[in-house]
């Protein structure tokens, strides 16, 4: 899928610039976790489960924070998916689901993402640190 690299960049970002705006307020996100919904710097937040809804003037962008294994993104195809469909940045872009896990599962074979492992079984959830190995 073409511009998969920019999109996931753009992704870890939006969720980035909102951890930002977390530390800014001198809290951890475990504060905002416990709040569970809210808003900050035009963020609205809902937390849930094992994951986190954010939006942002339209754009919808969900993560996964648990399980806690050094990997602080986890996503799947379904919420790349949503995120590039409810994007400013990408209105020209018509992904299905298919395509977006088959260029995922690319960047998990470069070495740029990595699938969740849990007692030795992989799962198609995608995990990043950061995006320096995107530059």
């Amino acid at each position: 899928m073409k511009n998969i690299e920019n999109i996931v960049v753009d992704y870890y970002e939006f969720i980035q610039n909102y951890k930002d705006l977390i530390k800014e307020q001198n809290k951890d996100e475990s504060y905002f976790i416990k709040e569970r919904k809210g808003e900050i710097g035009g963020y609205k937040f809902w937390y849930h489960g094992a994951g986190c809804r954010l939006e942002k003037e339209g754009t919808a962008c969900e993560f996964d924070y648990l399980p806690e294994n050094g990997f602080p993104v986890k996503f799947t195809n379904w919420e790349i998916y949503e995120f590039i469909n409810t994007s400013r940045k990408w209105p020209e872009l018509n992904p299905n689901l298919d395509d977006i896990h088959i260029s995922l599962m690319a960047l998990v074979q470069q070495n740029k993402l990595f699938l969740l492992e849990l007692d030795g079984v992989k799962f198609p959830v995608f995990q990043m640190k950061d995006v320096t190995l995107f530059n």
